[in-house]
């Protein structure tokens, strides 16, 4: 039996991350992987918040498989007004949601699975306001960076410019149209400029596509924004072998650079979890959201 706390956790999910309106039509995405008991509360919340609500089970695909969601989740995504993602799935990479999404659809998202404790405290027991605060001040000092530069003992030196790009705050609500973000929040997040991306990153915690937090150092040399060589243990030859097998070049491009700010996180296996740890520094790579304007 599920925790009272479930309760008002979807209670928030519906209301003020999706910020779902009565007569929206309401998806509420779940995968093979997603505690349907939760997913089964969010769409009750959505009844009773008087939004045309249905709820679709799929089978969970890996993060390291890049193929698109066949033609009935896609269909239903496309459909949509509001989607609520509870899934392992990363859907939000894929075809169908980027369409739903330039159409106006909005989407808010979060994979529950191993970070429970995380999803409940960072949403129903934490200060959000300081957390938007101190987003808020971040941002207004990377808006007037022009060059960055990152260093850490673990041996990461990287520099990029930041000139010109804008500044994304993760405070997971969804509330424009197109808009899309996970929640719990809050994180600030920066597309810098390609080219300019030239270092070492070494990864000391999540790595993903992989096993979780890594076991040995693995590092990453970057050139114009380009992974050149990954090195390490098992998990850096995990790592490589994942994105080669996307058989696209993008998945070695980095896309995205992220400070976290959530003191309820904790550092896992769940790089959402461990992304938001308060100071923890993430770099994505792949696809990038269009509004990075990378």
């Amino acid at each position: 039996m599920l925790d009272h706390k479930w309760f008002d956790f979807a209670k928030v999910v519906v209301n003020d991350m999706a910020c779902v309106k009565k007569n929206e039509k309401l998806l509420i995405l779940a995968d093979t992987w997603t505690d349907l008991g939760i997913a089964e509360l969010c769409f009750e919340a959505g009844l009773a918040k008087g939004a045309i609500t249905n709820m679709h089970i799929f089978p969970m695909i890996k993060h390291n498989d890049y193929s698109e969601l066949d033609e009935i989740v896609s269909s239903a995504i496309i459909s949509s007004d509001v989607i609520i993602g509870l899934c392992e799935t990363m859907f939000l990479e894929k075809d169908a949601t980027r369409k739903a999404r330039s159409n106006g659809t909005r989407v808010s998202s979060s994979m529950l699975r191993g970070m429970e404790e995380f999803v409940l405290e960072g949403l129903l027991n934490v200060d959000y306001k300081k957390m938007l605060d101190e987003a808020k001040i971040i941002s207004e000092i990377w808006s007037k960076t022009k060059l960055c530069r990152l260093t850490c003992p673990n041996g990461s030196d990287i520099s990029f410019s930041l000139e010109g790009r804008p500044v994304d705050i993760g405070d997971g609500i969804s509330d424009k149209p197109g808009e899309a973000d996970f929640f719990p929040g809050v994180d600030v997040n920066i597309a810098p400029i390609e080219k300019t991306i030239n270092g070492k990153i070494v990864v000391d915690g999540c790595l993903d596509p992989g096993n979780g937090i890594v076991d040995d150092l693995v590092s990453l040399d970057i050139s114009d924004g380009i992974i050149k060589t990954i090195e390490g243990g098992k998990d850096a030859n995990l790592f490589k072998t994942n994105l080669e097998s996307a058989n696209d070049e993008k998945v070695f491009h980095l896309c995205h650079f992220t400070l976290g700010l959530n003191p309820t996180a904790k550092k896992s296996n769940v790089m959402h979890e461990c992304e938001h740890v308060v100071g923890a520094v993430t770099f994505g790579f792949g696809n990038q959201d269009p509004s990075f304007q990378g």
